[in-house]
């Protein structure tokens, strides 16, 4: 771990990983996309209280998601393959929607839960 506490190299490869599970069951079976977003919003929340608990930033708790989820929906290839939508619908969704309000809903969702988790279990 850095000296500040924060691991951009685990939240980064987080995301890759996310973004090769979300291409795989879009592959096979597109359906089941948003109970995998759920499970990932899981595994985050996880992931974020296990390696930054010991830490008093609270800032740890958003970031570390916020770039797992911004690094795969970038490279989450399966959306550009299945072509769905119109190329501006796309770069809007990919661009502005998703980094600017959905992914800090997710973010801000693990950044509340994890610090009461650190809070009253941990």
């Amino acid at each position: 771990m850095s000296i500040t506490g924060f691991n951009f190299g685990a939240a980064a490869c987080e995301g890759i990983m996310a973004s090769l599970i979300l291409g795989l069951v879009s592959k096979k079976r597109p359906d089941f996309r948003s109970f995998v977003y759920a499970a990932l919003i899981l595994c985050e929340l996880i992931s974020t209280v296990l390696r930054y608990s010991g830490y008093e930033n609270p800032t740890f708790f958003f970031a570390h998601p916020y770039i797992a989820f911004l690094v795969a929906d970038i490279s989450d290839y399966s959306n550009y393959v299945r072509g769905l939508r119109p190329a501006k619908e796309a770069v809007f969704e990919k661009l502005i929607l998703w980094p600017l309000i959905v992914i800090p809903i997710f973010s801000a969702f693990i950044t509340t839960t994890g610090w009461l988790i650190k809070l009253y279990v941990i």
